[in-house]
């Protein structure tokens, strides 16, 4: 059953008997096996916050903090691994700012234009 596993193996004289995964631990599928899994933390990096607490029946659900952005992504159990979105270099300007999926996008300043701090290009002045 989903959220238990196998607590006694069923015999001649009895069936299977399942027990309830602990706190801590859970099963999202049909099983025979006699552990449950054990859930995720979304401590395992910066940038990652509980979106989800586990249950019994599904993992933790983890996604990323703003100005971050996901780097492993699983449909079960979210982000497993963020990183802070890199910052344009003076002579750049942003093309696109980050996303909780994408990083920042940067690109150099056109001719006759700068950019001192890395977020717009600036005409010069004539």
């Amino acid at each position: 059953f989903v959220g238990k596993v196998v607590g006694k193996d069923c015999t001649a004289g009895s069936g299977t008997r399942c027990i309830p995964c602990e706190t801590g631990t859970y099963m999202n599928q049909p099983n025979g096996l006699t552990r449950c899994l054990s859930c995720s933390s979304c401590d395992s990096g910066p940038g990652l916050y509980i979106k989800q607490n586990c249950t019994s029946i599904s993992d933790t659900v983890c996604d990323v903090l703003h100005g971050y952005f996901c780097k492993s992504w699983t449909d079960s159990a979210g982000c497993s691994k963020a990183e802070k979105h890199s910052a344009c270099k003076p002579g750049q300007r942003i093309k696109l700012p980050g996303t909780s999926r994408d990083d920042t996008v940067c690109e150099n300043c056109e001719e006759g234009t700068f950019s001192p701090d890395g977020l717009n290009c600036t005409l010069w002045t004539q």
